[in-house]
């Protein structure tokens, strides 16, 4: 086996392709972080209800998963001039981008049931559209690469981009357009002004267009047949669903370690706003948060690629997970406090860094699986595999916005607009911190569980990739 492995033919891309077409996943990230405010700006901003409008985001998450698998299918069926996967880039981003800016463009003057209809429908467009497009982030990454040297790198590049859109993304609303758009009325919190939701989405539109279109430019020469694997003879049917949940067992437990891990990272992204706001009375922290996080989270990323060069996608999944976990338990305790907030700032920053340590080995464990499949039915089918673990990880993050629901009702402020940088009641703080670090330290133990039955070290990859290429060869000569 050594001197297959040393023989392994790998398909590379150039790092500037690589590094072009990670903007895919910042691009739909983008599109998630805006959306993720849906709840505080359906609540506060057009006066519906919490629970009821996290019920309908849930939905809406859970609409997303189903629609994953039928767009899976489709492309793993399609060819055309355009290629394979541009094709859903293009798709997907004009019907996102467009359900996005009505959303909140929503028209005044609409009763509470016309807004509940209103945006639910324009949510069902956006959930198509985001559909398409982060379906090519998890199956167009087998056509970039297969090396397991150059694998690691698309997490890298992939955490430095969407942490700039998230920085980007969170200071634009929460210190640029609400310092300019507390005026008025809305003196108190320039957050509760509708025009500023309306700027903030065309801005964040035009920037998820830009990073598409550069997205497409880094796969525009791998989005060819010649770089399909050549295993994909077999006819793909939807019944090939139902095997690979049932037999391929990698997939399995990498569905449940992300998925349970995102349903945290989704509401502690929806509670940080009350967390600043109305804990450290000062909501331009979160702002100031995230760009103060930017450097050291994308250091901690690239120290994961070189854990995961040496030692393995899944060696650098369990140390992140685990400190991830430690770090949770640390600010369950310390507590924020207006009078200090930095030093639970600090601890989160160092929290999420080792998350991020972490969450960069998916996608390409995601590719992993891929190849996986491929070794152990002979079929190439990255749609299918990409949407199988996308249906179940958005079935499972869909609780968030439920959650961030529930907690608001729980800590007393489920049906008021919620002021502004204005302290609530101790029960509050109690029940936000609860939820905020208390779900997402089960989603790692779960993670951690599923991490003991997964099997594609570097050693078994190593072992794949060998097969493969001997494979095509044959196939070729």
């Amino acid at each position: 086996m050594d001197q297959q492995t040393q023989t392994t033919s790998y398909r590379r891309s150039k790092v500037w392709q690589l590094f072009l077409f990670t903007m895919n996943n910042a691009a739909t990230n983008a599109a998630l972080l805006l959306m993720g405010r849906y709840a505080y700006f359906t609540q506060n901003v057009l006066g519906l209800m919490a629970v009821v409008v996290g019920a309908i985001a849930t939905i809406m998450r859970v609409f997303d998963g189903i629609t994953d698998p039928l767009i899976g299918f489709l492309m793993d069926k399609t060819n055309t001039k355009f290629g394979r996967f541009r094709v859903y880039m293009v798709i997907g981003c004009v019907v996102m981008c467009g359900g996005i800016f009505a959303i909140f463009h929503a028209p005044a003057g609409l009763s509470s049931t016309g807004y509940y209809v209103y945006t639910t429908l324009f949510y069902v467009v956006y959930v198509l559209g985001y559909t398409c497009q982060t379906a090519v982030t998890k199956a167009g990454q087998t056509v970039m690469t297969n090396d397991p040297k150059q694998r690691p790198l698309y997490s890298g590049f992939d955490t430095l981009l969407t942490r700039l859109v998230g920085i980007f993304n969170t200071i634009l609303i929460t210190v640029i357009l609400a310092k300019k758009f507390a005026v008025g009325d809305y003196e108190s919190g320039g957050l509760l002004n509708p025009d500023l939701w309306t700027t903030a989405s065309t801005i964040i539109c035009v920037l998820i267009i830009v990073l598409t279109f550069l997205a497409i430019i880094g796969i525009w020469q791998k989005d060819k047949p010649e770089y399909y694997l050549k295993a994909e003879a077999p006819k793909v049917k939807l019944k090939d669903y139902v095997d690979v949940i049932a037999h391929n067992r990698p997939v399995q437990m990498l569905m449940i370690s992300a998925a349970t891990d995102k349903l945290g990272t989704l509401l502690t992204s929806g509670l940080l706003v009350y967390i600043c706001s109305n804990m450290l009375l000062n909501s331009s922290y979160e702002g100031y948060f995230t760009m103060a996080s930017i450097i050291p989270v994308v250091c901690a990323a690239f120290i994961g690629v070189t854990i995961s060069r040496k030692k393995g996608l899944k060696k650098n999944f369990i140390i992140g997970t685990c400190g991830s976990m430690i770090m949770l338990i640390v600010l369950l305790v310390v507590r924020p406090s207006a009078d200090h907030p930095w030093i639970w700032l600090c601890l989160l920053v160092f929290q999420n860094c080792l998350y991020c340590l972490a969450s960069s080995s998916v996608v390409p464990m995601l590719a992993d699986c891929t190849d996986y499949e491929t070794y152990r039915t002979g079929k190439y089918i990255p749609g299918m595999i990409g949407t199988i673990f996308s249906f179940v990880d958005k079935i499972i993050s869909s609780l968030s916005n439920l959650f961030v629901g529930i907690a608001l009702v729980a800590a007393g402020v489920g049906n008021t607009v919620i002021a502004v940088n204005e302290t609530i009641s101790t029960r509050f703080n109690i029940i936000i911190l609860l939820f905020f670090c208390g779900i997402p330290i089960l989603g790692h133990v779960a993670s951690l569980i599923a991490m003991k039955f997964y099997d594609l070290d570097a050693n078994k990859m190593k072992e794949i990739q060998a097969d493969l290429a001997a494979r095509n060869l044959k196939s070729e000569g």
